[in-house]
This record gives structure tokens, sequence and C-alpha cells, in this order.
């Protein structure tokens, strides 16, 4: 996750703010920006069985292994990008599945895209299509930016091999997400969107992972932007559904899935995107593309202590949290992929 998506004026994340106070006001405006379907776990989760123990330990070595062993990855550490690529495309065919590669230019080199597609029995079918960025900032090793979502993606391979789907889906690692190439032709989101609505695609949905890894029950360890720390919770031990106001249905419909059976609390927005904090990862880009999207996220510098920092280590994720989340979603997708 990058600190700006693009450069956004102070003034324009005040109206959105005081949009959002306007919608606040109105009769339905509540409804339509924080009320959310069902209702977030509570209490504490019972321990860990044999298969999410093991499911926990998978994870941990997939974020071992792109923030331990490979390390910084990005345009100024070429080897770092093409080995973590290496690395996700030799994990997803672990899990049972073929891979894409889609080539992606960046200045006088290039990087890719990797995906796996787990097909519908209709040739027809809408695509939901799940993407976590893989690429790093200068100076971090990345634990929870990004290696946390892409662990969770590779599992999500693993988990979802053998369900029936209504829906296609997409599992996309995406390189190119941090500055300096967010919102340029050579973010991986964007290039993807851009040729998935030039080849008339028919997504129904994008969801970014984005920072999946660090939760604390600690008292007023969660910050908030302005105003919304009024309705939500002050301690970081939640997972965060978000999104922009045309892409509410699909936030709603997605935390609404994962309630029904994830041992993990969990909050939603839908919200206008002039409040520049929801635009930041990589379902920014299909909204450009008029597709709805939305990031699952642990909320980022607004939890995270060590974002963007030489300390966003492995060592300090929350592995059996990441493990009760990764279960949650890929209930929730086989849900959504089956309606």
């Amino acid at each position: 996750m990058k600190r700006n998506p693009i450069p956004i004026l102070r003034l324009s994340t005040l109206l959105g703010l005081l949009l959002v106070l306007l919608l606040l006001s109105l009769g339905g405006g509540y409804r339509m920006v924080l009320h959310m379907p069902g209702a977030s776990y509570q209490g504490d989760p019972p321990p860990l069985d044999t298969q999410a123990q093991a499911l926990r330990d998978r994870l941990r070595g997939h974020v071992l292994q792109l923030a331990g062993e490979i390390g910084e990855r990005n345009y100024w550490h070429p080897d770092g990008l093409h080995a973590a690529a290496d690395y996700i495309e030799h994990a997803f065919r672990e899990a049972g599945h073929e891979t894409l590669r889609h080539a992606v230019p960046t200045g006088n080199r290039e990087y890719h895209n990797v995906e796996v597609r787990l097909a519908a029995e209709r040739q027809d079918a809408e695509v939901l299509v799940v993407g976590a960025h893989y690429d790093t900032v200068r100076g971090s090793p990345g634990a929870d930016d990004n290696a946390s979502g892409v662990a969770v993606l590779l599992e999500l391979a693993r988990l979802l091999q053998d369900v029936t789907l209504d829906h296609s889906l997409h599992l996309v690692a995406f390189v190119n997400e941090e500055m300096p190439f967010f919102g340029t032709d050579a973010m991986g989101s964007l290039r993807y969107a851009r040729q998935a609505r030039e080849q008339e695609m028919h997504i129904a949905g994008m969801i970014s992972l984005e920072m999946l890894g660090y939760y604390t029950a600690a008292p007023d360890s969660q910050q908030h932007p302005p105003l919304l720390g009024h309705f939500y919770p002050h301690r970081g031990d939640f997972v965060a559904f978000i999104g922009n106001l045309s892409s509410r249905p699909l936030v709603r419909r997605a935390i609404a899935a994962f309630r029904e059976s994830a041992q993990v609390p969990s909050e939603g927005l839908a919200a206008p995107e002039l409040i520049g904090d929801i635009r930041r990862s990589d379902h920014w880009a299909f909204w450009e593309m008029g597709y709805p999207a939305m990031m699952i996220t642990d909320t980022a510098n607004f939890r995270n202590p060590h974002y963007h920092g030489p300390d966003d280590t492995p060592d300090r994720l929350d592995y059996d949290t990441m493990a009760r989340v990764t279960v949650g979603l890929a209930r929730a997708l086989e849900a959504m992929a089956r309606r």
C-alpha cells in the first residue's frame, strides 16, 4: 500500500469528509456509508485446529520467503521482484493451478503480474478478481505491506482448488503498486484492469488484499481518518472491508459472506472517493476502468507503527489471526462465486 495514490489536495479530502458528514446527517446516510449486514465476531476465538495450524505455518512460510529470504522487492531491486514472481508462480503451481504471466513494461525493464484462473462451469460467467501486490517501497522488507496479502492470496488458491463455481475467480499477484508507479502505465493492476476493459471482460467485482497481518487488542491501538473514529473501534483487532459508494453492494456482499463464518472481528465502510485514504491500493485501478472494487485490510498506518519502514518484518505479524482471516475469506469467496 502506497502512502498517497495520486497527488490529492487536502481540500479534496476535506470535501470528502464533509460529504460523509452530510450523508450521516441525512436519514439514510448511516445505512449508506457505515451500516453493514451481519454481525462482527465477538469474544475470544477457539484455538486453531490441526488444519488451521498447518495453514498458519504455510502463511508464515510465505511471508518469511518474501520478506525475509528475498526482502526488498521493487524497481531498484529487480532481482527481488523477479525472485518474488518466481516464488509466487511456484506456490500457485504447488497448489495445483496452471499460471499465467502478464508482462508489465517498467522503464527499461519488464516485470510481471502472475495469475491463476479458477473457471466457472459456464463460459460466459461473470468474473471475480482477487489481487495482492507483491512489490515493496524502497527501504522496507514489506512483511505486512504486502507479503501478508500475497500469502493469503496463495493460500486462497490452495483452499479453493476444488470448489465448484458459478462465477470465475481470477487470483492475481500484481507488480508495481507502490510509488512512483501507482497511477502510471507501469502499475500492474491498472494495466490488468485496462486490458480487461478492452477485452470486455465481465468483472462483477475486484477485491484487493492489502496488508492483512498486523493485529493487536491493545487499547487505542487503532487510529482513524478524521471523524470516522467516532464510529469504529479503537482496538486494532479487526479486518476492514472498504470501498467507494459505487462499490457499496460489493462491500456489503463481501462482508456479509465473511461474517457468516469468520472468527475475526470485521468492520465495513463505503465512502466517497474524495476521502483519499480509501483509494490506496490496487482496487483503485479497477475503479478507473469502471468496475466495482474494494480492499480488505488491517488498515495499514492507521494501526501498524512499522508501515513502510525497515521494521516491517515477519516476526511482527499475527499468523494465527491471518489463518482465521484466510479461512473466512475462502468461505466468503466460495459463497460469492456460487450465487
